[in-house]
């Protein structure tokens, strides 16, 4: 254990899950729950044969919108084929074409009318990108097709274009493959991930809250565990920064001593700066900041020898207070506005201390509050990803937002149902997935003992 920091765990009744956790223990490099999902999530492709069949029926291929899907229509080319009634079939072809580079585990899975693809550790482990994810699945479903309909180059040239433009859109002509495609993944192709080691960042927030089912702590815990990863990628959590992050995540998105869920029920009543006051209140109490000066009329200015520390302290904060201004107005619209605002209060009220992570969350989120129609217009809090230059200045702002838009009562045009409609099915389809919170908890609960000092 290189660190001393212990933490005790709460799930979203308040209930402790998990008693004196090193922070090592909520690590990617250690938490096997938290593995396991970043392997589900960089592995696994979706092929929907409904969405594939109904394409080829009306010869639509290669949009770039994401509402409406229709601005090239090219029925005159267009192949009526029964694709959902042969998924077996076309599992199985994609299996062989696939499953033999695996270690035994089965690669390829049929659900309704939907295949899963799990591209093999091997293949992952050999290639320099995780883009097999794409490229081997979209293949391979291709290769099925034309063999199991006999759409032949020399015989049908017209249905081997159709069928490649509705699995690829127009790529290579355009970088992106259509929204909504019948192929897709939990994460982007890499040649459109804005930033290095942005990946796990590129997930957009509307399909992680239907992935959890809207549920407000669950949400924190799985945005947490693909925000930190991405911290890693990218180099932000490598020696200095560790325990930076590491507390910032156990505070801000795994309820680290119920913090969270405290500040929440004590200012259940109350608004942003009544959460700002009840932060700093708990912070003097257990001695993370201290009075460094007191002024004639009161006001004090304070200190703390444990930044990091701190810092978490205000990320609980934050995530707290967002959800007390959203859940008062049932709408994650104004998630946004809390991240750009609330860091002047923690600056005021302490006389100086930083602002949570140092000020980059005021500067991402008054940008993403501008451009979250609070005063320019690009989309909803949940339509965006955080790999998006005005978002991923900060790693600490995913999982509020997503918190936010679990609170959303439906009032965003662009809501989890509507953008992300899918997903809500994938937390059946992966039991994985489902109660992130207690799961991150039981693994941290079981290795702890592990983790060695040093």
């Amino acid at each position: 254990m290189k660190y001393g920091d212990k933490v005790g765990l709460y799930n979203d009744a308040s209930q402790c899950i998990a008693e004196d956790v090193p922070i090592e223990a909520l690590s990617p490099f250690y938490n096997p729950y938290m593995k396991d999902v970043l392997d589900l999530f960089k592995r696994t492709a979706f092929v929907n044969l409904s969405k594939l069949q109904s394409c080829l029926k009306e010869g639509k291929a290669g949009w770039e919108t994401v509402i409406g899907q229709d601005e090239c229509k090219m029925p005159w080319y267009g192949r009526d084929l029964p694709i959902v009634e042969h998924a077996e079939e076309i599992a199985d072809r994609i299996r062989d074409k696939i499953g033999k580079f695996g270690d035994g585990e089965d690669s390829v899975v049929v659900m309704a009318d939907t295949i899963i693809v799990k591209i093999p550790r091997e293949v992952m482990g050999i290639f320099a990108s995780r883009d097999p994810v794409y490229t081997w699945t979209m293949v391979a479903l291709c290769q099925a097709i034309a063999e199991i309909f006999k759409i032949d180059p020399n015989t049908d040239l017209d249905g081997c274009n159709m069928l490649k433009a509705v699995v690829f859109g127009r790529y290579p002509q355009s970088i992106t493959f259509s929204p909504g495609a019948p192929v897709s993944g939990f994460l982007k192709p890499s040649n459109v991930v804005d930033g290095l080691g942005a990946e796990y960042s590129g997930i957009t927030v509307n399909h992680i809250v239907a992935m959890v089912n809207k549920r407000t702590m669950d949400g924190l815990a799985l945005a947490s565990i693909l925000e930190e990863a991405a911290q890693w990628e990218m180099g932000n959590a490598v020696g200095w920064y560790e325990r930076y992050n590491l507390l910032g995540y156990a505070y801000e998105g795994f309820n680290a001593n119920n913090l969270v869920l405290d500040l929440v029920k004590e200012n259940r009543a109350g608004m942003i700066m009544d959460v700002v006051h009840s932060t700093v209140r708990r912070a003097i109490e257990d001695k993370v900041i201290k009075v460094k000066k007191k002024f004639a009329s009161g006001y004090k200015m304070y200190a703390t020898d444990n930044y990091p520390l701190w810092n978490a302290y205000e990320l609980a904060g934050t995530t707290a207070a967002v959800i007390v201004n959203c859940g008062a107005m049932r709408a994650g619209q104004a998630a946004p506005s809390v991240l750009a605002y609330i860091n002047d209060g923690f600056t005021i009220e302490t006389g100086g201390l930083p602002d949570p992570d140092g000020g980059r969350m005021e500067g991402v989120g008054i940008g993403f509050a501008f451009y979250t129609h609070s005063i320019y217009g690009g989309a909803g809090p949940g339509a965006y990803t955080f790999d998006h230059v005005i978002l991923r200045g900060s790693g600490f702002i995913q999982p509020p937002i997503v918190a936010g838009m679990c609170l959303d009562s439906g009032t965003q045009l662009f809501s989890p149902e509507m953008t992300s409609s899918a997903f809500f099915k994938l937390r059946d389809m992966f039991p994985l997935l489902q109660n992130p919170l207690e799961k991150v908890a039981e693994a941290a609960e079981q290795i702890k003992g592990e983790i060695k000092k040093g």
